[in-house]
């Protein structure tokens, strides 16, 4: 896994590009549920934001 400790500075601005919640660290159990090895997620869990090679990948749902 890419080195994203750098994610924690910015983690607390960072925020969902649909509903503007803030993001956290996924868990492992939410990783897995998703099938992905590292992501951020909203609040409530309704948006999931894979990081790919230590980048969060923030795209709208509108763009996928």
């Amino acid at each position: 896994m890419s080195d994203t400790a750098w994610l924690e500075d910015f983690l607390p601005l960072m925020r969902c590009p649909d509903t503007h919640q803030p993001l956290r660290r996924a868990t492992a159990e939410e990783c897995a549920k998703h099938g992905v090895e590292a992501a951020l997620i909203t609040e409530d869990g309704s948006r999931v934001f894979v990081i790919d090679a230590g980048i969060p990948i923030l795209l709208p749902a509108s763009a996928s």
